[in-house]
């Protein structure tokens, strides 16, 4: 069994392959690299720091490139961007929240071997692989209420190898999606996971996903790893996934003009 170290450590590589996927989602977003960290720039949505974030391997990363890293968003006008952390790293939730942070969430990190996960059968499930993302990022937007500009706007292609895109359906239409990043190291980190509220109640997510982790299983994957909200959190239990500890998202935000 691979140990809950491990696949915390593979919940943060997989945040790395989300930062050059967002920071390469739009015409305008770009990836930069810093001693000890990378971070996404992705004016097209300014107010979301979901596809504006830095995710450092140190708080004393973060703390010696704030001022360019604070610099380089203003001069970009984004006016939301995220600190990814360890919750229980005080020294720089601390620093911090001095220089205009609040916490804005807590997600779980989450992990488990393949072989220890319980999923529901696929079913009926009406599904297929895309490449639309356009359309991904719409149910996205529709699924978890976002106004404009948000996915729609800046997450409209996939830059990078080794995601993987699924929708489901119901009655034809597909509503909701998931997304998988399939490591060179065997690990398959899940990413938005949306059904449109409409169609909730179906176990159409769930049943997505059996179909994208079987898919990665076949391909080699072993693991499995993804950050859960408080409201995914008992979902990812019941099949299996074991918490890993918390992490924080140390967000900044100035007010749109």
């Amino acid at each position: 069994m691979t140990s809950d170290e491990e696949l915390r450590a593979r919940v943060w590589r997989c945040l790395r392959h989300e930062t050059w996927l967002f920071g390469s989602g739009s015409e305008t977003s770009r990836v930069f690299e810093l001693p000890g960290l990378l971070a996404s720039v992705n004016p097209a949505a300014p107010d979301r720091s979901i596809f504006n974030w830095v995710v450092p391997e140190s708080s004393r990363a973060v703390l010696d490139a704030y001022d360019v890293l604070a610099e380089t968003y203003a001069r970009a006008g984004v006016r939301a961007w995220t600190v990814w952390g360890d919750a229980a790293d005080r020294e720089l939730g601390d620093a911090l929240g001095r220089r205009g942070h609040v916490l804005d969430a807590k997600p779980m990190a989450m992990g488990a071997d393949l072989a220890e996960l319980t999923l529901p059968d696929v079913g009926d499930l009406e599904w297929a692989e895309t490449d639309d993302v356009p359309l991904v990022s719409a149910i996205n937007d529709a699924a978890f209420g976002f106004p404009p500009p948000a996915f729609a706007a800046a997450f409209v292609r996939v830059a990078q190898p080794r995601w993987r895109c699924y929708l489901g359906y119901l009655q034809g239409r597909p509503v909701a999606t998931v997304l998988t990043h399939e490591s060179d190291e065997g690990d398959c980190g899940v990413n938005l996971v949306a059904t449109l509220p409409e169609a909730r109640g179906h176990a159409i997510a769930p049943r997505l996903l059996t179909v994208a982790l079987g898919r990665a299983r076949d391909r080699g994957a072993r693991t499995t790893t993804l950050q859960a909200t408080s409201k995914g959190r008992p979902v990812y239990e019941r099949l299996g996934y074991r918490t890993l500890g918390a992490l924080a998202m140390w967000e900044h935000r100035v007010a749109s003009p």
